[in-house]
């Protein structure tokens, strides 16, 4: 299972957000952001797949309100409004920051 640390989504989204304002690259962002929503749903089906023991079900929750950040911004990339999803990949951004802590132990 591919895992992002706060650093990866933060590089992943500034790139992102870099890539709307010109619409040769829109199309672009918005398959990665769907990669990306995939690769949440997966985490989601391992989740369900288990028992609720531990975190597993306040992940659950955190991971579906991702996915529910990542598709209003590719909402607002398809309408558009370059302006909305870059509000939105910034709200992505702070949710990951508050909610969970880093995957990887620094060296």
């Amino acid at each position: 299972m591919l895992m992002m640390d706060k650093e990866d989504v933060e590089r992943a989204m500034a790139a992102a957000k870099d890539r709307l304002g010109d619409p040769r690259t829109r199309e672009e962002c918005i398959a990665d952001l769907r990669k990306l929503i995939e690769m949440k749903e997966s985490h989601l089906w391992r989740a369900d797949q288990g028992s609720c023991v531990g975190n597993l079900c306040n992940i659950s929750s955190l991971v579906d309100m991702e996915i529910d950040i990542l598709q209003k911004a590719i909402d607002a990339m398809t309408r558009g409004d370059g302006g909305g999803a870059a509000a939105l990949l910034d709200e992505y951004v702070a949710f990951i920051d508050m909610h969970y802590d880093n995957e990887r132990t620094p060296y």
